[in-house]
């Protein structure tokens, strides 16, 4: 049987090969190029690979290639960490899909326990999709106060989905763009160890359909696995303010996302009025 072909991993290869300038790895470019970025030729060269070989991978003709060369290549691209480990996941051998999910949908007692008990913190519990499972109610006033706050028992809120087609969420972010390019950078990222989750593909497949936006930015090929920072926001109720932000993976397979103040700033004292009830 011919070998598949594996779509993700070429067109992967050929955005990165097209956003990388041949003066930012000192090539020196010699006459006009008909192309963005590097040449095939070039990429194969720097990665020590024939540029049969690497055309070949580029144009979908062979579905994988080893860790080792792809290795290479990434270091050929100048690919960051995130953005090679999602390179070896699209571009090796995937495993067979497991008979029973890696996480669940359903939160034990004790991760319940723990959403309630962060009371100063705007927490929530989310599977690897996105999917709100659980929030408290500083979270929910915070992202989503004109949704029932029973919602994560029903028809689930996903964070993703919200940020680009609800505006009252999508208003909350003082640097839209760069939220919207990580949220793409990210599920980006998710896809790439879940490549055989239906429910995942439908939710990229619907945000492509519902959002020239997010179409735009999916077809970028941007990597990232965003679960440390600062958001700015601007709330409807309270004003700007920073929230630092991390995530954390939990036993249940389930993963805990945590925004909190600075103490004793202007944010903090933003949040803590965000916390009471102000009708």
């Amino acid at each position: 049987m011919p070998e598949p072909v594996n779509t993700d991993l070429g067109s992967y290869l050929r955005r990165m090969r097209e956003r990388l300038q041949p003066a930012e790895i000192g090539l020196v470019s010699r006459g006009s190029r008909r192309v963005p970025g590097l040449r095939r030729e070039e990429v194969a060269a720097l990665a020590g690979v024939s540029s049969t070989y690497y055309t070949r991978l580029e144009q979908a003709q062979t579905a994988h290639a080893s860790p080792e060369v792809l290795s290479a290549i990434a270091r050929a691209l100048d690919l960051s960490a995130a953005e090679e480990a999602h390179l070896l996941k699209i571009g090796t051998t995937a495993p067979a899909p497991p008979v029973r999910p890696a996480t669940t949908d359903e939160l034990t007692p004790r991760t319940r326990m723990l959403v309630n008990t962060l009371g100063d913190a705007a927490v929530a519990v989310l599977n690897f999709r996105c999917d709100i499972l659980a929030w408290n109610s500083l979270f929910h006033k915070l992202f989503a106060a004109h949704l029932d706050f029973a919602a994560p028992d029903g028809d689930r809120p996903n964070v993703i989905k919200l940020n680009f087609l609800d505006d009252n969420v999508r208003a909350l972010y003082a640097d839209w763009p760069l939220e919207a390019q990580q949220n793409v950078s990210y599920l980006r990222y998710i896809a790439g160890d879940h490549r055989h989750d239906p429910r995942l593909a439908e939710l990229i497949g619907e945000l492509t359909m519902a959002s020239a936006e997010f179409a735009e930015l999916w077809v970028g090929q941007t990597v990232g696995n965003c679960t440390t920072g600062t958001k700015t926001f601007r709330h409807p109720l309270v004003g700007q303010f920073d929230l630092m932000y991390q995530s954390a993976e939990l036993g249940d397979g389930t993963i805990l996302k945590i925004y909190h103040a600075e103490p004793d700033s202007p944010h903090e004292a933003a949040v803590q009025l965000l916390g009471t009830d102000l009708g």
